[in-house]
């Protein structure tokens, strides 16, 4: 199950809002169950700052019955009218889940999330349908969730109360990531939890899945574990998964093109998920549909032709949807692509070997660039070869810890060379006597370097010289064309002034 349902406030006290906000939503509630119709409230706010989370968590501290309709579902005139119309005007349900006329019968919470996509051209007359069904002052309390809300005409927003909600802070954050690992009985460093929150940047239910990813199969999360893409803010991936595998809805086309993924990313993802969710016939046409895609992908890097990326993505969502004979039931967990993860192993190697190079220079007194040509090999052979002892004193003296020895020289090679450091206490010291060995050989190499550095500084400056020579020739027959053309210009001006009427007209 995954923690944002698992761990969704279940009243008004467990909501993380600020206090403005909760006071402004508790007193319009009270104002209901006194009686007193309200306004429609319409929740705006960046995605995942707890808009549909205060809306539930108030229904259930009022014991009002829930109708919602959400973005996968569609919303064109005809279903605003039966679900959202009979649900504001009828108060109860009947067993069948219709709606039953009935004055003793509970308030009903009507929520209509992502109400700002409500105008697109499969939800057709869906808003004017909703401004209708609002101007007939509904008995029932209503909430509209909105990213955007100037995306909604301004009719609509005149017959509601708007109530602007803000990314959350840091901290905010970090106390629910502490409260939810303390209660799934993970030990998680304080470091890991503000990186996880400054990656969300205020999406609490981002950061909360960026949690549960990283602490998968994991009872200890220290802070290198947490290695995470940069998190989009328009919209999450993880639900555009949904939208794909678990819905017909045509608009998780434009549901990825709001996310920050680029369709080279996006690909990756659902190619990882696809067999979580389909099998047999589906998940060949999804594959086939998805190596097309990836064709296009192809085209766009040889050409530079990016008009591409839009059948490609086309092709990714709307394509491997519509693959599907039917809707696999229950819940899937999405995965992160394999491929991101050896990208993650890849960067980290790549860093380990840089901060190795960092001290190799520093205490050879060289460039990385010489560290990494000339000394990084000749280092990692004396580590493999030579007796643990002098090994071990190479290893301090360049201050290598356990992780950089283990890339070094392996596991088993660098776990004997760091226990062996630790045990006769050896460590970085100043004294570089035992380096004369091959101090020989290093100047030499240092001295080549130089004589090819001179070389190369004195052919530079001889091909200068010979560019300013050839520019001061181009400059200086320049200036004899122009006194030419000046020349020859007077001596026509001169021959025109020296003839006569007969001769300028003959």
């Amino acid at each position: 199950m995954l923690w944002v349902e698992k761990y969704r406030p279940k009243t008004i006290k467990d909501v993380v809002a600020p206090s403005d906000i909760i006071k402004t939503v508790v007193t319009w509630a009270e104002n209901w169950k006194r009686g007193v119709k309200q306004k429609p409230l319409l929740f705006a706010g960046p995605p995942g700052v707890g808009k549909t989370s205060l809306a539930l968590a108030l229904a259930n501290t009022y014991g009002w019955e829930v109708v919602e309709l959400n973005a996968s579902d569609q919303r064109n005139w005809s279903v605003i009218y039966r679900i959202v119309g009979e649900g504001a005007f009828n108060e109860t349900l009947s067993d069948e889940g219709d709606f039953l006329s009935s004055r003793e019968g509970k308030l009903k919470l009507i929520v209509l999330d992502e109400v700002d996509n409500i105008s697109k051209k499969e939800d057709f007359g869906g808003e004017s349908a909703l401004i209708k069904i609002l101007k007939r002052n509904p008995p029932q309390p209503m909430i509209l969730i909105a990213n955007e809300p100037y995306n909604l005409s301004p009719e609509l927003r005149n017959l509601v109360t708007m109530v602007n909600f803000r990314r959350l802070t840091r901290d905010q954050v970090v106390k629910v990531l502490e409260r939810i690992a303390k209660l799934e009985g993970i030990e998680i460093d304080k470091k890991a939890l503000y990186a996880i929150a400054d990656n969300a940047g205020g999406d609490l239910r981002a950061a909360i899945n960026d949690l549960q990813a990283v602490a998968e199969g994991r009872k200890v999360v220290k802070a290198e574990d947490v290695i995470v893409a940069k998190r989009t803010q328009e919209t999450d991936v993880f639900k555009v998964m949904q939208k794909i595998f678990k819905t017909y809805y045509s608009t998780v086309y434009s549901e990825a093109m709001l996310l920050d993924e680029s369709p080279e990313d996006l690909i990756y993802w659902i190619d990882a998920n696809v067999p979580l969710e389909y099998e047999g016939e589906d998940l060949y046409k999804a594959q086939l549909v998805l190596s097309r895609a990836d064709m296009f992908l192809g085209r766009v890097k040889r050409r530079q032709f990016y008009r591409l990326w839009k059948y490609a993505s086309y092709l990714m969502t709307v394509g491997v949807q519509q693959s599907k004979s039917k809707v696999k039931k229950g819940f899937t967990k999405y995965t992160r692509p394999t491929f991101w993860q050896k990208l993650v192993t890849f960067q980290k190697k790549r860093e380990l070997r840089r901060n190795i190079l960092k001290k190799l220079a520093k205490y050879s007194h060289m460039s990385r660039r010489k560290a990494n040509t000339e000394l990084y090999d000749y280092v990692r052979f004396l580590l493999s070869t030579l007796d643990t002892d002098t090994a071990a004193k190479i290893a301090a003296f360049y201050d290598l810890n356990e992780e950089e020895l283990k890339f070094l020289v392996g596991d088993e090679r660098g776990e004997e060379i760091y226990n062996y450091m630790k045990k006769h206490n050896y460590h970085r010291i100043e004294d570089e006597t035992f380096l004369e060995g091959y101090a020989a050989e290093i100047k030499e190499v240092e001295l080549k370097e130089e004589e090819k550095e001179e070389v190369e500084i004195e052919e530079v400056e001889e091909e200068e010289k010979r560019e300013v020579e050839i520019a001061e020739v181009k400059e200086e027959k320049k200036e004899e064309e122009k006194k030419e053309t000046k020349r020859k210009r007077r001596k026509k001006e001169k021959k025109g002034k020296d003839m006569s009427l007969e001769e300028f007209f003959s």
